[in-house]
């Protein structure tokens, strides 16, 4: 609390040019508990000392010590991983770690049982990079992940030119191109097929409003070619201009082809606000925004699942590296700060996003991909220094 109080952290993020997202949608909560039956007076006693017996601030998500999956990956995500374990201790989040350096089966390239016991234990991951395609169609696949949410904000001390922006990039995970359906019609044609299912699209199209609504932003776009693809781009154009008219006096809902919106992104950024599309589009304009950041890899994010929430910013895996503590930490410590949120502990969160902006507004440290000379571990420290400085 004290804490909190000297860093003001509010309103430090907005003069640093950010916010303090709520980033997770209220889409997949549980439903609320029934009302208990009313006690009657001879039991009311008793019922108070029951309620007495378990203490103050039982419920306190900041008192309450949450068990998390982590998912160390391959290359620098061990480095990775290790950074965001030593911010979360300087922030004294009440977090478990339960650590899986195994994450692929031992005779194939899917997800370790491991990895799917404990996610399917303990609801909430953060990962590192795995470069395996089959890999990361598996996990999709066996926790539902409908939809991948990307938080895209300028950081002020990054030399960008695009200036100020603000954009959600939320893309479907499950179907479209990257529906992972190939096979050879003959010998020498080799076909992809792409998939768009009514009840996938208007899954998607009822997330989206729903997360614009919660964090009340103002204007979603859709990013389609249902002018070449009409069948499968048409479909989740339909359902998201169903969805459209159930919001059309709180939210304003547009339609562009995917170039006009890669075109408006790099030429009016400031006025991009939430854009939605079908798997490969949302990629690339995923990973064009983390360009317009600094570097692909920065920008954080989490997939969308009834079944659990997994945190990671999409970073190669780059072997090359691992081992010489050279990676950009921001984009996994920023996915951290988003996991802080969804877990309720918003304290926590501001203040791990206050310091990572704060190293970048403040000082000259920078890693070796965005220009500086900075070690992994010496970004880290910077921010756990400002940490500790608020205390």
């Amino acid at each position: 609390m004290n804490t909190l109080r000297k860093m003001n952290t509010l309103v430090r993020l907005r003069s640093l040019g950010g916010e303090a997202y709520r980033l997770y949608s209220a889409k997949d909560q549980k439903p609320k508990p029934q009302e208990k039956p009313k006690e009657k007076s001879g039991e009311k006693a008793k019922s108070g000392e029951k309620g007495n017996a378990k203490g103050k601030g039982a419920g306190d998500p900041a008192k309450k010590t949450t068990k998390v999956t982590m998912i160390n990956g391959e290359g620098v995500g061990p480095e990775l991983m290790g950074a965001v374990q030593e911010v979360m201790c300087a922030v004294k989040a009440p977090i478990e770690w339960d650590i899986l350096e195994e994450y692929m089966a031992p005779d194939s390239e899917d997800v370790s049982a491991g990895v799917l016991e404990s996610l399917r234990a303990n609801k909430v991951g953060i990962k590192g990079p795995v470069e395996s395609r089959h890999w990361q169609r598996h996990i999709r696949k066996q926790f539902a992940q409908f939809a991948y949410v990307s938080l895209c904000s300028n950081i002020k001390g990054l030399d960008s030119p695009y200036g100020d922006f603000d954009v959600v990039i939320i893309r479907d995970q499950m179907e479209g191109d990257y529906s992972g359906i190939e096979h050879s019609v003959v010998p020498g044609v080799m076909q992809t097929i792409k998939v768009s299912t009514t009840t996938g699209a208007a899954r998607i199209a009822e997330f989206v409003f729903g997360y614009a609504v919660k964090h009340q932003r103002k204007k979603i776009t859709v990013a389609h070619k249902a002018n070449i693809m009409r069948m499968t781009d048409g479909n989740f154009l339909e359902a998201m201009r169903a969805e459209g008219e159930k919001h059309v006096e709180k939210i304003k809902f547009e339609e562009r082809y995917l170039d006009t919106c890669i075109l408006n992104m790099l030429m009016k950024p400031h006025k991009c606000d939430v854009m939605v599309s079908s798997s490969m589009y949302g990629d690339v304009m995923r990973v064009l925004a983390g360009g317009m950041m600094g570097v692909p890899g920065i920008c954080p994010g989490y997939s969308v699942s009834t079944l659990g929430t997994v945190f990671d910013s999409r970073m190669k895996a780059c072997h090359a590296l691992a081992g010489k503590d050279k990676a950009n930490p921001t984009g996994p410590l920023l996915c951290a700060a988003l996991m802080l949120r969804h877990l309720k502990l918003d304290k926590q969160a501001d203040q791990v996003e206050c310091a990572i902006r704060t190293v970048y507004k403040d000082s000259d440290i920078r890693t070796e991909d965005v220009g500086g000379k900075a070690k992994c571990s010496e970004f880290v420290k910077a921010v756990c220094g400002c940490l500790d400085k608020a205390k």
